[in-house]
């Protein structure tokens, strides 16, 4: 437990994060970050569609039908109108489903927490939301949650069971209420009420390869939608969130590196969410995507032929256990959560396909011989001196004839060293919509792109809905 001055719940820096998402004006957000953010909602849209028929997420949608309501908002891709909170529940595990969202390199996943939240509050806003609007809703309460995760130096303690996604409801929550209009105490309530509704618990469903790692993100939507009507209707919650006495968060963490000044330093003023945001060119957990972009380097680079492999050595950083361990799941993967998981399973795949897609993850390719052969061929390391938890893998492979082929990768594509383009995006796009649960006119994703490009000019943002559904 650290022992952190006490301070009274009121002073508790959640406040300072609480203004922050609530008075920061469009214009007090620097273009680049806007630039981005526009990108990253694209980005999130495109593998949102992607996952609105995978694995879990048509069970869900089902249930969500089923359970039905006034008809708020619609359910992105599949189009049935529900009430706000449902939506939310349906596009948050449709926005996680293929683990192909962005990532942050010390703030864990980002805008799959809250744009599925924010497209569903949409339905219930008491006016239209400009792209403006949207845009900074958005950007503010992705900052909260970078900087919650930043703050407990999340990321790097990965492998050791880190809440790292305990820090999703709160930007989900934080973005919603900057969108419908809370004010500092209500949203102050409402990341109380989110806070009080989610708990800690992280790596264990990873390790199980359970659904519970796309499921959260329902949970999470839900929760914000719920956490901000109530917050509006006078429900308060804890404000001591994180360092209150006795039972902030912070107060609870053992780990010696936690930071919660980085929770409050230079707000509104230093952006850490476009420090370190990272778009995904691989269908895959983000600690495998160096390693696969470094063989399919030498595959292409070198021509060689996966059949005359003898070995192959993969040496990353400590965070990279959880695509590593336990051993007998990541090697010999017996469900698609397994595999998404795993490195061994990720890199067979990139060197004998030369891409990690949706089309990798089906039953069939998860047995296949020659991927099972040669995951047994590579071994994974792991090096405390690689400080970048998800960037500069190396990859070596070794062919029967003794020759030795090496590349390490030190930004793959999509990180903010290495940016994906629009173009980039829009390839990005059109191989999630080949996976959509309906299909989408191409009127409408080229549609999508043009909203996204242009979202600080549009004056109505519902007009997403449109080229979202069918």
């Amino acid at each position: 437990m650290n022992a952190f001055e006490p301070i009274k719940p009121e002073q508790d820096p959640a406040g300072k994060l609480a203004a922050m998402v609530v008075t920061t004006a469009f214009e007090d957000i620097p273009a680049e970050v806007i630039e981005l953010a526009k990108k990253a909602i694209l980005d999130t849209l495109a593998v949102t569609i992607a996952g609105s028929n995978w694995e879990v997420s048509p069970q869900i949608v089902r249930q969500v039908v089923e359970w039905g309501g006034a008809p708020q908002s619609p359910i992105l891709v599949h189009g049935q109108r529900v009430p706000a909170p449902l939506a939310a529940f349906a596009n948050g595990v449709m926005a996680r489903g293929i683990d192909m969202g962005d990532v942050h390199v010390t703030g864990g996943h980002v805008t799959e927490w809250n744009i599925p939240a924010m497209l569903a509050a949409l339905g219930i806003a008491d006016k239209p939301v400009t792209g403006k609007e949207f845009l900074a809703a958005y950007v503010t309460g992705g900052e909260l949650g970078v900087r919650v995760n930043t703050a407990m130096n999340g990321t790097s303690h990965a492998s050791f069971g880190v809440p790292g996604e305990y820090m999703g409801p709160l930007c989900a929550t934080a973005s919603v209420a900057r969108l419908l209009g809370l004010s500092v105490e209500e949203t102050w309530n409402a990341l109380g009420i989110a806070y009080s509704n989610h708990g800690m618990s992280e790596m264990q469903k990873y390790a199980e390869g359970t659904q519970m790692a796309r499921v959260q993100h329902a949970f999470a939507g839900e929760t914000a939608i719920k956490a901000a009507l109530l917050s509006r209707q006078g429900v308060t919650g804890p404000k001591g969130i994180f360092l209150g006495v006795p039972g902030g968060s912070f107060r609870h963490i053992g780990w010696s590196d936690v930071r919660p000044e980085i929770l409050s330093d230079d707000l509104g003023k230093r952006w850490i969410y476009a420090e370190g945001l990272s778009m995904k060119p691989y269908s895959a957990c983000k600690f495998t995507h160096s390693f696969i972009a470094g063989a399919i380097e030498i595959m292409r680079r070198d021509r060689l032929d996966y059949r005359e492999i003898a070995s192959v050595r993969c040496i990353g950083s400590e965070g990279a256990r959880m695509t590593i361990e336990p051993k007998e799941a990541k090697w010999n993967p017996k469900t698609v959560g397994e595999a998404l998981y795993s490195t061994p399973y990720t890199v067979a795949t990139a060197i004998i396909g030369g891409d990690v897609f949706l089309g990798d993850f089906t039953v069939e390719e998860v047995n296949r011989a020659d991927k099972r052969d040669l995951m047994q061929k590579i071994s994974v390391e792991t090096d405390p001196a690689i400080t970048d938890q998800f960037e500069g893998f190396s990859v070596e492979i070794t062919l029967q004839d003794g020759r030795v082929f090496r590349q390490c990768t030190p930004y793959v594509l999509g990180h903010t060293r290495n940016p994906m383009s629009w173009d980039d995006l829009q390839q990005k796009l059109d191989k999630c919509a080949a996976y959509a649960a309906v299909p989408l006119a191409q009127a409408k994703l080229s549609r999508l792109v043009e909203l996204c490009t242009d979202l600080d000019k549009i004056e109505d943002v519902s007009e997403l809905l449109g080229a979202l559904t069918p």
